[in-house]
């Protein structure tokens, strides 16, 4: 299944000490073929993830495992999509 996550940075939170192992665990998850696409906003508050997985809980594990998602750093918001 695909699925669209809308991961957003939290007020007042600093990313910068935990960029370099997020974008590490992000790259394993593109190699793993979980990670499709990473789109980034413009406007700095985050980014559009793609991801593949068999369901909803394989999503939600391998974002728990994002450096970002364990210091409470950013939200994610998960939607099943379909590509048209």
């Amino acid at each position: 299944m695909k699925f669209h996550v809308d991961a957003r940075f939290v007020e007042g939170k600093d990313p910068a000490p935990e960029m370099a192992a997020e974008i590490a665990r992000v790259n394993e998850l593109r190699g793993a073929g979980v990670v499709e696409q990473v789109i980034r906003r413009t406007d700095d508050t985050g980014a559009y993830l793609v991801m593949e997985a068999l369901d909803a809980g394989a999503i939600k594990e391998a974002l728990d495992s994002l450096p970002f998602a364990q210091s409470g750093t950013m939200t994610f918001v998960v939607d099943a999509v379909e590509i048209l």
